[in-house]
């Protein structure tokens, strides 16, 4: 299936119940639209590093992008962001720096090539040295679209380590992220669901479904695509990790037998922890519950790169999410984190307004 096919299934496959989640969304945004003399107030108190400031986000930076990268995922780890590209013949893995603009540091083609690279996220284990000394190892996973099979690289020189099978409700890759405290992966598959990997084992524990509330009853959401976890108040005292023997999972057999549930497992979250996502070809971001799947907030980004300016430079949709490295307080008003899209000439560095 190429590019067109695939923004023609999304069109035809896309439910009422997504219908129903921006339907939502538009009113909102109707209500809660400032005013002119309001913005233009706001603006006047906001700090000179702010480009530009709309309901949802302030525009803090803009850095050139590749625009033949068909963006699939970001990730952060070091000072740097890492980004997966896509398309058959054409998926690779880049290193940029952020403090250069940027900058291509190391390009790696995914192998062989005629896979389809999907999201990309950092993650670390951690191992003994020769001397017996408990060391971590930095590593990078990678999905594919169609081929159920994924990567790990080691960090940063992006070495391949190994390949894994796996499977999703869709038999397709999409996003992918990494939760650091409770040692798992959250992954996407284009559905409703958020599958809950072991990082160690890359078995799944569990499913959640992504629900979004209209006011009188929850609906599902699907199409869920890149996938970051992130804390917006970072600056709070990690989690531990919970001792193995501690977890509770809500695993009943094999994969085909996973309980579906979002209230059996415990929280080990904070209440400000989400999961950050995009939802294929719509224009914003949606935070999410880790525990419930519930949607808990959405952020309308459909002016940053309008949708007509896109069509003008053949540019495609909002894809890739990463955290900046940049720690939050409660002070700060809100989280950093770039985004961009498939074929985008730019990134964008946005301070998120929860």
């Amino acid at each position: 299936m190429n590019v067109t096919q695939r923004h023609i299934y999304s069109c035809i496959n896309a439910s009422l119940t997504l219908a129903m989640l921006l339907a939502v969304l538009t009113i909102i945004t109707a209500i809660a639209l400032p005013s002119k003399s309001a913005v233009a107030g706001t603006a006047a108190r906001l700090p000179p590093n702010i480009l530009r400031s709309s309901k949802d986000y302030h525009l803090l930076e803009v850095v050139p992008h590749d625009k033949t990268s068909f963006t699939q995922g970001l990730t952060y780890y070091s000072g740097h962001i890492y980004e997966g590209t896509g398309l058959e013949q054409e998926s690779h893995i880049l290193q940029h720096d952020p403090a250069d603009k940027m900058k291509t540091l190391n390009k790696v083609p995914v192998k062989p090539s005629h896979l389809f690279g999907e999201g990309i996220s950092y993650y670390y284990i951690w191992t003994t040295d020769e001397n017996g000394h408990r060391i971590k190892e930095h590593r990078l996973i990678q999905l594919t679209w169609r081929d159920k099979v994924g990567f790990i690289y080691s960090l940063p020189d992006l070495n391949k380590i190994k390949d894994f099978k796996y499977d999703t409700t869709t038999g397709e890759g999409w996003g992918i992220t990494f939760v650091e405290h409770t040692n798992e992966f959250y992954v996407s598959d284009g559905s409703e669901f958020l599958m809950v990997w072991d990082a160690e084992t890359l078995e799944e524990k569990r499913r959640i479904v992504v629900t979004f509330n209209t006011g009188s009853h929850n609906v599902t959401v699907n199409l869920v695509n890149e996938l970051e976890f992130i804390d917006f108040v970072s600056d709070q005292s990690r989690l531990p990790e919970i001792p193995e023997n501690q977890r509770t999972y809500d695993v009943n057999g094999d994969n085909e037998n996973i309980e579906c549930s979002s209230s059996a497992q415990t929280s080990v979250f904070t209440s400000s922890m989400r999961i950050l996502a995009n939802v294929w070809y719509q224009d914003i971001l949606i935070s999410i519950d880790p525990t419930s799947g519930l949607v808990k907030k959405v952020y309308n980004l459909n002016d940053i790169y309008p949708i007509g300016e896109r069509h003008e430079d053949g540019a495609d949709c909002l894809n890739g999410i990463s955290v900046t490295g940049k720690q939050s307080s409660i002070g700060d008003g809100g989280l950093q984190v770039w985004v961009t899209g498939k074929w985008w000439p730019n990134m964008y560095r946005i301070q998120l307004i929860d």
